[in-house]
């Protein structure tokens, strides 16, 4: 090509006076929307490039610059929002979820069985239970405690020491057998005193579940409430650690996925437009182009060190898009009123 029509080209492509530049990059845009994207994507390059950039410096860089912050971000306006979730679920969806809901029932979870190992339990809340059942005995109607006559002290104070030896026995059992033991116990009193234990047991229960909660909320302050809180949870992590995938699996295989799935489109539909919604993701862009903006694609591959592989997958993959346009009868008219 001669040097003056080499400039005529450049020109015209440079200045686009005629539409030419416009026309081949639609001409390009359309051919490649056009091809199916197993010619497009290579698989297994883009599977090795993918593996090789998820190294615990990339992944701890990622989530120091974003997923963190915008985490932060996300519970900060959150936390200020009135949304409520049924905003974001249209009514006939709705009445799908409940009949989904219902028809499903309450997750049988198995794979929980274990999960918390009972006997700490039970050791952290040996103290809660017994500083609990000392406040109910307080109030009961026994000589220096509450004002029981001399005639049934005896009875009562056998009753009380009956019923708290029982409790004790029976904190693993069902309720239904600790309900029997009070009643047993019950039987063998006096109606005067039975009327009083039973006025004093409606007062206690009153404010039962402050008592429980203060005594539980010491408990758990304590140096040996921290200490056994600890061993719960790592013996809880260690029990979801050696659960198998097919074990937190049963339970969602037992939902009807595809009618719950199909409910998706109606949530996303309704809630992709709302303010939360769309600020929610303006921002998250803007805060990624905010840190990475200024940063060219070849120093952000290069960090993560991905760049030459990345490099040598797109540079063959554009070679063979190029070479289809250039073969194509619309490349070929193009070309020919460019040089016209």
């Amino acid at each position: 090509m001669a040097e003056t029509e080499r400039d005529r080209v450049l020109e015209r492509l440079t200045t686009d006076a005629a539409g030419a530049r416009r026309e081949l990059v639609t001409l390009s845009v359309d051919y490649v929307l056009g091809r199916p994207l197993r010619e497009l994507v290579d698989l297994d390059a883009l599977h090795a490039i993918v593996v090789e950039a998820l190294t615990v410096d990339n992944v701890g860089r990622f989530v120091e610059r974003h997923l963190a912050p915008g985490f932060r971000r996300y519970a900060y306006y959150v936390a200020r929002s009135d949304e409520t979730v049924g905003a974001f679920v249209p009514e006939p969806a709705r009445k799908k979820i409940v009949a989904l809901a219902r028809a499903a029932g309450i997750p049988r979870a198995r794979w929980s069985d274990g999960l918390v190992d009972q006997t700490l339990l039970r050791k952290l809340l040996a103290p809660v239970w017994a500083g609990v059942l000392v406040n109910f005995a307080k109030r009961l109607p026994v000589p220096g405690m509450g004002g029981a006559d001399s005639a049934s002290a005896s009875a009562v104070g056998r009753g009380v020491n009956a019923i708290a030896g029982r409790i004790g026995r029976s904190v693993q059992e069902r309720a239904e057998k600790l309900v029997d033991a009070g009643r047993a116990v019950m039987g063998g009193l006096g109606a005067e005193v039975e009327k009083r234990l039973n006025a004093a047991a409606a007062e206690f229960s009153d404010g039962a579940a402050t008592l429980f909660r203060d005594a539980l909320r010491v408990r758990l302050e304590s140096d040996e409430g921290k200490r056994i809180v600890g061993e719960l949870v790592s013996h809880g992590v260690a029990h979801v650690m050696a659960t198998e995938l097919r074990a937190l699996h049963e339970d969602v295989a037992a939902l009807p996925i595809d009618d719950v799935l199909s409910v998706v489109p109606a949530v996303v539909h309704r809630g992709a437009p709302r303010e939360f919604v769309r600020g929610l993701v303006e921002r998250e862009i803007r805060a990624f182009l905010d840190v990475e903006g200024a940063r060219t694609l070849r120093e952000l591959l290069d960090e993560t060190g991905s760049l030459d592989r990345t490099r040598t997958v797109a540079l063959e993959r554009v070679e063979s898009v190029a070479q289809g346009i250039f073969s194509s009868p619309a490349f070929g008219d193009w070309l020919a009123r460019l040089l016209a």
